[in-house]
């Protein structure tokens, strides 16, 4: 249960990291920002990956694997190291789901809206989740308070939105193809500002290597980093596939004799 739940948390999740002034010009970061809110990313992709997750008290590594359908739809599974069916979430663009297989549980959660805000902490909405894992820029309509090299990051250009509830997102952009390489989410404060905040951040997320797919550039590890509970998820990429089209397998139904659970409620639980 801990193994699903966790990964539902994580990979729902936004980020962000610091750094140092640097002078180095890479281009007019005006043409980055629009270059990263507008990468093309094929609409149905399917990525197999392998997660390794830490907690404060022990580690384990599973397969895993996401099939997306941008902008809102997505199933993502989960197995034991043989191969075994563990968990299932998915996201038909209205509701999100999730079945514990061990548990014989079905977890339901009709608004995707309101479960994404009970695990991130404000209006995230699947689409954000998916340019995530896809290592684009979420909140594609956020107000962008700063531009530059200023902040946090000696490795691209940073841009500093303004997020729901007053967080701050800050965000390193590869000049070079536009895609995110670091992500840094921070809760409201008094003292936000352009620089990186000395507080603990909400969640970071870092991102290794590229793979090209058709006309996507994706990363290779993603790596999310929740400071405040002790625990880091790594998922490391297997394979990614560009689909013509996408299979219908995004509605999620309690099997019978199934237990149910609200999502939100079991959620709201796990993080006391």
């Amino acid at each position: 249960m801990k193994h699903l739940w966790l990964s539902l948390f994580v990979v729902f999740a936004c980020a962000k990291p610091r750094g140092p002034i640097v002078p180095a010009m890479v281009g007019d970061p005006d043409v980055v920002v629009a270059l990263a809110r507008q990468r093309n990313t094929s609409d149905v992709l399917r990525g197999r990956f392998s997660v390794k997750i830490e907690m404060r008290d022990r580690s384990f590594t599973i397969p895993a694997a996401i099939l997306m359908d941008h902008p809102d739809r997505f199933r993502f599974e989960l197995y034991t190291p043989l191969g075994t069916p563990l968990g299932t979430i998915t996201s038909n663009g209205t509701a999100l789901h999730a079945w514990s297989q061990q548990e014989r549980t079905f977890y339901r959660g009709e608004e995707a809206t309101s479960v994404l805000r009970r695990i991130t902490g404000g209006s995230v909405s699947i689409n954000d989740f998916l340019a995530i894992i896809t290592g684009t820029m979420p909140m594609a309509d956020a107000e962008i308070l700063h531009v530059g090299r200023t902040v946090f990051d000696d490795e691209g250009v940073v841009i500093v939105m303004l997020g729901p509830d007053d967080i701050r997102v800050r965000a390193v952009i590869d000049p070079r193809f536009g895609i995110v390489r670091r992500l840094r989410v921070d809760p409201p404060s008094d003292t936000a500002g352009y620089e990186t905040p000395t507080t603990t951040p909400l969640l970071e997320v870092r991102y290794e290597g590229i793979v090209r797919e058709g006309r996507s550039i994706l990363p290779r590890r993603i790596i999310f980093d929740l400071p405040k509970m002790g625990w880091r998820v790594q998922l490391d990429a297997k394979k990614w596939t560009a689909l013509n089209q996408s299979p219908d397998v995004y509605d999620l139904k309690p099997p019978k004799r199934a237990q149910i659970k609200d999502l939100i409620e079991t959620l709201e639980a796990l993080a006391k």
